[in-house]
């Protein structure tokens, strides 16, 4: 039980690390992208069966997740790119 305890309280202290960073949103993503990846891992695991549309929904979510992560670093890149570059005003 207090395995589990620390392990609960770790994955709330990380998740609040993760908000603070980032965003609810992008927490939210993320969640959401690790347990369809573990659920497709579980499938090839496990050798089970599934049909066409389950394989397109899950893809659908990877690669949603996938284009989201992108998004957001280009626009980090953009962001801290603006904050290195020098200004045209000079403060005297």
């Amino acid at each position: 039980m207090s395995i589990g305890g620390l392990c609960g309280f770790a994955i709330g202290f990380f998740t609040a690390l993760q908000i603070k960073v980032t965003s609810a949103l992008t927490h939210n993503i993320s969640g959401t992208a690790k347990a369809c990846a573990q659920t497709v891992i579980a499938t090839f695991w496990y050798n089970e069966m599934r049909s066409g549309l389950w394989w397109l929904s899950n893809w659908v979510v990877l690669a949603g997740s996938a284009a989201y992560a992108r998004v957001k670093q280009k626009e980090m890149e953009k962001e801290f790119s603006l904050k290195d570059s020098p200004s045209l005003i000079s403060v005297k």
